[in-house]
């Protein structure tokens, strides 16, 4: 098993530069409806570990994406950065893949919200599909209704 490590990225105009500890070298992809509307087609993240430590946040920006969880974006230059849960007892954080320094080490781990994927697409890959119910289920949350 790949030990974590701590990744340097940043948004597209350096106005938010960061750290973060990223457990595994994996990443997924989101086919959410918010996600493609929000980064304009299915979100490919890692899994990061603690909190975000900021280096430059000039440009940071959240937004309170639902009943549960927000977006963090540069105000300045609109890079979609991160994905997190706001409930502080389920800590998730979820980084933008390429807005990381380093990813040719990272790997497909799986696709989440597969059920919500629009047929116009398609990756031709064997990686698991998990749908909406089963992602809720694993992380311990409700289905919103």
């Amino acid at each position: 098993m790949p030990s974590k490590s701590t990744r340097t990225g940043s948004c597209h105009c350096g106005a938010v530069t960061f750290e973060v500890t990223v457990p595994e070298p994996t990443f997924t992809i989101c086919h959410c409806a918010m996600c493609r509307k929000l980064s304009a087609g299915p979100l490919m993240s890692v899994h990061g570990e603690g909190d975000i430590r900021f280096t430059k946040e000039t440009g940071m920006t959240w937004y309170r994406s639902s009943d549960w969880a927000e977006r963090g974006f540069c105000g300045q230059c609109g890079t979609s950065l991160f994905w997190r849960l706001t409930d502080p007892t389920t800590p998730m954080l979820e980084i933008s893949l390429e807005a990381l320094d380093e990813i040719d080490d990272m790997t497909l781990e799986r696709h989440i919200y597969i059920d919500a994927k629009p047929d116009r697409y398609e990756f031709k890959d064997d990686k698991p599909r998990i749908t909406e119910a089963e992602l809720l289920k694993e992380l311990g949350m409700t289905p919103p209704d």
